[in-house]
């Protein structure tokens, strides 16, 4: 009992410091702060405030028609009689070239055998978790 009674008086001191500074706060804070009166609020705002008045929209901008052009068709005929000679035979050797080119990755685009038990293996052996 005696002990409780010794608890019991140091929390209350405790409790009391706590309150003192609390107190001591408040009245360094209504020093340093602008003296302000206190706002009633029964008072209507001094702006009033302005109804919404709503903005016409603008009227659309009308579209001007396109112009229509006559398009001329093309035919190879056209083509062949207007490109010179060099053009087409230098047309001709990148066809082939190119021909060369599409033979050539189909013959390294085959598949590669892959056995992933292996690489598994073969990566526990080269990175081995205990040293």
């Amino acid at each position: 009992m005696e002990n409780l009674l010794v608890v019991l008086i140091f929390v209350g001191s405790i409790v009391y410091k706590i309150y003192s500074n609390y107190k001591e706060e408040m009245e360094k804070s209504a020093k340093r702060g602008p003296q302000r009166p206190p706002i009633a609020k029964s008072q209507p705002p001094s702006i009033p405030a302005k109804p919404y008045q709503h903005t016409a929209t603008p009227p659309p901008i009308p579209a001007v028609p396109a112009r229509k052009v006559q398009q001329e068709f093309v035919t190879k005929s056209n083509i062949i009689q207007d490109i010179p000679e060099e053009v087409q035979r230098v047309k001709e050797s990148r066809k082939k070239h190119s021909k060369i080119e599409v033979e050539n990755t189909e013959e390294t685009n085959k598949p590669i055998a892959f056995d992933l038990r292996q690489a598994v293996i073969q990566a526990a052996i080269l990175e081995r978790p205990y040293r």
